[in-house]
């Protein structure tokens, strides 16, 4: 065998042998685990929803072993660097903040944000909300856009580790509206002590806070394993996986 053609074999053996390797070790991904219908702990303390749903099903289309962890989302980022685990798949919109720090996949839903609250509450603007108190999630989109438009303009902006914490203080009357992203306020919705609430006012989706959907996050250096990523979403979006979850949990095309 020319030596040439002996080297390109071995290089090729070498790079089989590494994807087997890389193969044989469990992927890890990370979601918050308190983010209904997307992600959240079941009673047997199982991690489900769409999130984890879409996951596994990723997985399965690229023939990967795969763990869940549960990661509050204030440390989820960090953890992601920190080597933690491998991958993010917890409804993470595509901002230009989080694209300096991470690598993220094609995306794999859309939506828009409104706030969420008393029946009486119709107008969403500043002057209206004057006063008054709303509730982000730390750490989230809806906390960068309720400080640049709400909190400069005489709002006060309360914020909490997880958007079930802010509901229950909704209920509580210690604020008056929670900026939910929709399908979180459509989950909401199903709750008996939040029949007297309502979404209300514009549908917040400026690309400038709320990104340009929601995508899988990795470590900038892993681009091998974002390919097989983004190959395995084309794939389940092709061949009726992802509307089959999709239908799972919400009555509209979450992709959009």
């Amino acid at each position: 065998m020319p030596k040439r053609i002996k080297i390109l074999a071995a290089s090729y053996l070498l790079f089989a042998t590494g994807f087997a390797q890389a193969d044989s070790q469990p992927v890890r991904i990370a979601t918050e685990g308190a983010y209904p219908p997307y992600n959240y702990v079941t009673p047997d303390g199982g991690l489900a929803g769409f999130d984890v749903d879409i996951a596994n099903a990723l997985c399965a289309e690229m023939n990967l072993q795969c763990t869940l962890v549960k990661q509050d989302w204030d440390g989820i980022i960090p953890g992601l660097l920190a080597k933690k685990y491998d991958a993010i798949v917890a409804s993470m919109a595509i901002t230009p903040e989080r694209q300096r720090k991470v690598a993220f996949t094609a995306k794999y839903e859309g939506g828009y944000s409104m706030l969420f609250g008393r029946t009486e509450l119709v107008d969403s603007s500043p002057r209206a909300l004057h006063g008054k108190t709303i509730a982000v999630q730390k750490g989230s989109i809806q906390e960068k856009f309720a400080k640049a438009y709400y909190e400069k303009q005489g709002v006060r902006v309360q914020r909490y580790p997880d958007t079930q914490t802010a509901l229950m203080d909704l209920t509580a009357q210690r604020v008056d509206a929670v900026v939910l992203e929709v399908a979180t306020i459509h989950e909401a919705l199903k709750d008996h002590s939040l029949s007297g609430y309502h979404s209300f006012g514009e549908k917040y989706n400026d690309p400038a806070y709320f990104g340009n959907g929601s995508a899988i996050a990795l470590r900038k250096e892993d681009q091998a394993l974002l390919n097989r990523f983004n190959q395995a979403l084309r794939a389940i979006l092709a061949n009726g996986t992802y509307k089959r979850i999709n239908d799972k949990y919400f009555t509209y095309n979450q992709y959009e």
